[in-house]
C-alpha cells in the first residue's frame, strides 16, 4: 500500500481534466436537453432522456488514455507495474462512487422539482430502486466500474501489442459476435435469451452481472499489464 498511494497521487496530477471533460460534456447534454424539450411546452408527461449516458462513454475514453498515458510515465519513476494498476484500480473506484453520488443528489433535485420544471427525466434511472438509495448509488456506481475496466483493457491491449492487437481485438469481437448471432439465430433462442433478460430484474441487469464483468475483466487484465511495454 505504500507504493500504492504515490502512484495513485502521480496519477491525480491531471485531476482537472479527469474530472473537467466527463461533467462539462454531462452539463452541455443536460443543458441541450432542459432547452429543447422546455421549448416544446407542456407535454402532460415526464420525457426519459438517455443523456447521461455522455458520462459513461467519456469516462471509458479517459480511462484508456490514462493507461496509455500514465503507465509509460510512472514505469519511468520508478513505479511498479503492480502498484500503478492497484492504484489505478484504487482511482476507478473511487471515481465511480464519487460521479453516483453526485449523480444521485442530482437525481433527487431532479424529482424534487418536477423533472426540472419541465418534466425531464435525465438523471433519474426509470424503474431502479426509487426507495432504495444504498441500491441507487451503486445503480450509477457499477457501469462506472465496467465501463472504466473496458477502457482500461483497451488501453492495457495498446501498451502490450500496439495497434496490432487492437485490430486483432476487434476482429476477434467481430468475428464471436457474428458467430453467435449466426447461431443463436439458427437455433431460435432469441425469444428464449429475451425471456431470460426480462427476468433478471434490473439488480441483476445493472448491478450483478456488471459487477461480475468487471471483477472478470480487473483479473485477465493483471497478467496483461505485468508484461505490458512502457
Amino acid at each position: 500500500m505504500n507504493r500504492v498511494l504515490p502512484a495513485a497521487r502521480l496519477q491525480l496530477v491531471t485531476w482537472r481534466s479527469m474530472v473537467g471533460w466527463p461533467w462539462g460534456m454531462l452539463a452541455a447534454s443536460f443543458a441541450v436537453n432542459v432547452f429543447f424539450y422546455g421549448s416544446m411546452g407542456d407535454l402532460g408527461r415526464t420525457t426519459v432522456t438517455g443523456g447521461l449516458i455522455c458520462i459513461y462513454a467519456v469516462v471509458l475514453v479517459a480511462l484508456v488514455q490514462s493507461v496509455t498515458q500514465w503507465f509509460p510515465f510512472a514505469l519511468g519513476l520508478g513505479v511498479t507495474r503492480r502498484a500503478f494498476y492497484l492504484s489505478h484500480l484504487l482511482l476507478l473506484a473511487a471515481q465511480a462512487l464519487l460521479y453516483a453520488v453526485v449523480l444521485y443528489l442530482l437525481g433527487v433535485v431532479e424529482a424534487a422539482t418536477d423533472g426540472w420544471g419541465v418534466k425531464l427525466r435525465f438523471f433519474g434511472i426509470p424503474a431502479l430502486f426509487l426507495d432504495n438509495p444504498v441500491l441507487q448509488l451503486l445503480g450509477y456506481a457499477v457501469p462506472f466500474l465496467l465501463l472504466g475496466m473496458l477502457g482500461t483493457a483497451v488501453g492495457v491491449v495498446f501498451k502490450r501489442w500496439g495497434t496490432s492487437g487492437l485490430l486483432v481485438l476487434g476482429l476477434v469481437g467481430i468475428l464471436v459476435g457474428g458467430a453467435l448471432a449466426t447461431l443463436i439465430t439458427w437455433q431460435g433462442w432469441w425469444n428464449a435469451i429475451g425471456s431470460w433478460f426480462a427476468a433478471q430484474g434490473a439488480t441483476a441487469l445493472i448491478l450483478g452481472w456488471p459487477a461480475l464483468l468487471a471483477l472478470l475483466l480487473a483479473v485477465a487484465v493483471y497478467p496483461v499489464i505485468r508484461r505490458a511495454t512502457p
